[in-house]
C-alpha cells in the first residue's frame, strides 16, 4: 500500500491571481517524500546547530566563571595566609609592648621607691627575615578552614589583649606624667655648679658669734658671679635684699616645698615670675650676713627647713670641705 503511494504522481496547481496563469506542476510520492526528509533534515540541523551554539557559549562563560572564581578563591587564599601572618606580627607586637609596659611600670616603681615590677620575657623573640624555603604543596580547603579559625581565635585574642594592654598603659602612662611632673617640681639638682661643700646643714660654730647655732641650710662656696639655677620650677616668692640675707630668691615648688637661695651678688628673677627646674635665676655674691663667696641653699618643708642634702642626685659625687664661709 505504501508503495502505490509513493509511485503516484501528486500534481500541485499554484494560482498567483484570477487574472494570471495557473502554474502546474507534479510530483512523484518519491520526492515529495525526500523533499519532506530533506526539510525535516536541514530543520534538525539548524536547530541541532543553535543548541551547540547556545551550549557552547554557556560553557565558554561557565569557563570563564570558574576560571574568575578560582582566581578570587586563589586572591583569597593568599589573603588569609597574609592576614595570619600579620596576626603573628601583631602578636610579636604585643608582646613587646607588654614587655615595655613592665619596664615603664619598674621603672616608675624604682623611682617612686615602690615594689619593682619584673618585665616579662615577649613571646617570640625570633625576628623574621624574607630567607625561605621547602617543598610546595597544593592548599586544601581543610587547610583553609582551619587557618580560618586560628587567625579567627589570634584575632579575638589580640582584641581582648589590646584592650587590656591599653587600660594598663594608659594608666601608666598616668602614673609616669604624674612622676614628671613630680620630678620638675621636686629641688633634685644642685643649684650652683660648684661642689664646695662649706657648711653643712645642722648645729655649727658661727662664724661671727664663734658659739653653736643652728644652720638652715647648705653653704655652696665658689667664685663672684657664679650662676644660680632654679632647683626646680616654681613661682618666685619673693626677690629683693635684706641685711641678714643680703639678695636672696625665695621659690615656691608646691606640695609643701620651698627653696631659699642666699647672699647673691645679682639677681635675674622678680617677684611672680615663673622659673623652671635649671633656670638662671641669680648669680653668686657675699651680700648680707657673709664672711665670702658661697651660695646659702636652704629648703623647707611645709614651713621647717630641712637637710638638702637627700634632695642633691650628686651629692656623693665631687663633695669637697674647706674652712668655712658662712653666713
Amino acid at each position: 500500500m505504501k508503495l502505490k503511494w509513493l509511485q503516484k504522481r501528486i500534481t500541485f496547481l499554484v494560482i498567483p491571481d484570477a487574472a494570471s496563469r495557473v502554474v502546474r506542476f507534479k510530483l512523484s510520492g518519491w520526492a515529495l517524500s525526500l523533499m519532506t526528509f530533506g526539510a525535516a533534515l536541514l530543520a534538525s540541523l539548524a536547530i541541532t546547530f543553535c543548541i551547540g551554539q547556545l551550549l557552547l557559549g554557556i560553557t565558554s562563560r561557565f569557563e570563564q566563571t570558574v576560571h574568575e572564581k578560582n582566581t578570587t578563591i586563589g586572591q583569597l587564599q593568599n589573603d588569609l595566609v597574609r592576614l595570619s601572618r600579620q596576626a603573628d606580627e601583631i602578636q610579636f607586637k604585643m608582646d613587646e609592648l607588654k614587655k615595655l609596659e613592665n619596664e615603664m611600670k619598674s621603672l616608675t616603681a624604682s623611682i617612686t621607691g615602690g615594689q619593682s615590677v619584673p618585665a616579662s620575657s615577649a613571646a617570640g623573640s625570633d625576628t623574621t627575615s624574607s630567607s625561605m624555603g621547602g617543598d610546595s604543596s597544593p592548599v586544601t580547603g581543610g587547610d583553609i578552614r582551619k587557618l580560618v579559625a586560628s587567625t579567627g581565635q589570634q584575632f579575638a585574642a589580640l582584641g581582648t589583649e589590646i584592650d587590656s594592654l591599653s587600660g594598663a598603659l594608659a594608666e601608666t602612662n598616668k602614673q609616669a606624667q604624674e612622676l614628671q611632673h613630680t620630678l620638675t617640681v621636686t629641688p633634685s639638682i644642685w643649684p650652683v655648679d660648684s661642689r664646695t661643700v662649706s657648711s653643712n646643714f645642722g648645729v655649727r660654730i658661727d662664724p661671727f658669734t664663734k658659739t653653736a647655732s643652728f644652720h638652715s641650710g647648705l653653704d655652696i662656696a665658689g667664685r663672684t658671679n657664679d650662676p644660680i639655677y632654679a632647683a626646680a620650677d616654681g613661682v618666685v616668692l619673693s626677690s629683693g635684699w635684706n641685711k641678714s640675707e643680703g639678695n636672696s630668691v625665695l621659690i615656691d615648688h608646691g606640695n609643701g616645698l620651698r627653696t631659699l637661695y642666699m647672699h647673691l651678688n645679682e639677681l635675674v628673677v622678680a617677684k611672680g615670675d615663673r622659673v623652671k627646674k635649671g633656670e638662671l635665676i641669680g648669680k653668686m655674691g657675699s651680700t648680707g650676713r657673709s664672711t665670702g663667696p658661697h651660695l646659702h641653699y636652704g629648703i623647707f618643708k611645709n614651713g621647717a627647713a630641712v637637710d638638702p642634702r637627700p634632695y642633691l642626685q650628686d651629692s656623693k659625687k665631687g663633695t669637697k670641705t674647706k674652712p668655712p664661709s658662712a653666713d
